[in-house]
């Protein structure tokens, strides 16, 4: 079914829509045919980090500081793996990045490297990545429209009985506000996307809030990103040299 709906559409058009259906619409709204193509995602970004949210990872040296402000790069790719990388700042003791390779999660904490023995979060937040929506669109994930909230549409996304990705989006302009991941029914990752421009003929969020477990993780303003430049796949490996 060829879905002509657009941005404007008013909300009691798409009343009737299943989840694979509104994410369809969506996906128009963040640019179409632009997204459906997307291979890379590199974002540069700034904003306050949650050095305390690291406790679960390794231990955190910054003591009592609670949020530092840093610069990140964030690099994703088609196969769902994701890469955060910290600027250097004369604020952390030490190399920061957290890496997802696709199978494992690891990277260096204040120059401590470390592996997640439980991969969960780090599987979770690769899912969270641009290509969970295509996945769904293209049938390769399970859609469940669920009860509407507010003035948003929502829809669960399910990549087995244990990880699945609800997106809450908005019923004027069909662009994302939330995503959430759960494992097992629980909440893992949170983010709340807002501030939308357009960035090479899509509209993208300029603005992210993540929360891990409840926790505030990051608030981070956009600065830029690159859609086209292909990500190296070494930038997803778990190594000190990178």
């Amino acid at each position: 079914m060829a879905l002509t709906i657009t941005a404007t559409t008013t909300p009691n058009a798409a009343a009737d829509f299943t989840g694979r259906e509104i994410l369809s619409v969506t996906r128009i709204a963040h640019g179409g045919p632009d997204y459906a193509g997307m291979q890379n995602v590199t974002v540069q970004a700034n904003g306050f980090v949650n050095a305390a949210a690291f406790g679960g990872l390794a231990a955190n040296p910054l003591g009592a500081i609670a949020e530092v402000r840093l610069r990140i790069t964030d690099y994703q790719d088609k196969l769902m793996r994701r890469r955060l990388d910290v600027a250097p700042s004369a604020t952390l003791p030490g190399r920061t990045y957290l890496v997802f390779t696709g199978t494992q999660g690891g990277g260096m904490i204040f120059g401590n490297e470390f592996r997640v023995s439980e991969t969960a979060a780090s599987r979770h937040w690769a899912m969270m990545g641009f290509d969970t929506l295509n996945r769904a669109i293209e049938g390769q994930l399970v859609t469940v429209r669920q009860r509407d909230e507010g003035n948003d549409y929502v829809v669960e996304v399910k990549f087995n009985p244990q990880d699945t990705v609800r997106y809450w989006i908005n019923q004027q302009t069909f662009l994302i506000d939330k995503i959430s991941t759960r494992y097992n029914s629980n909440v893992i990752i949170e983010e709340e996307r807002s501030d939308y421009r357009r960035a090479d003929c899509m509209m993208l969020p300029f603005r992210i809030v993540t929360r891990l477990q409840g926790q505030r993780f990051a608030d981070l303003a956009i600065d830029s990103y690159d859609l086209k430049s292909t990500v190296p796949a070494a930038t997803f490996t778990i190594t000190v040299g990178r």
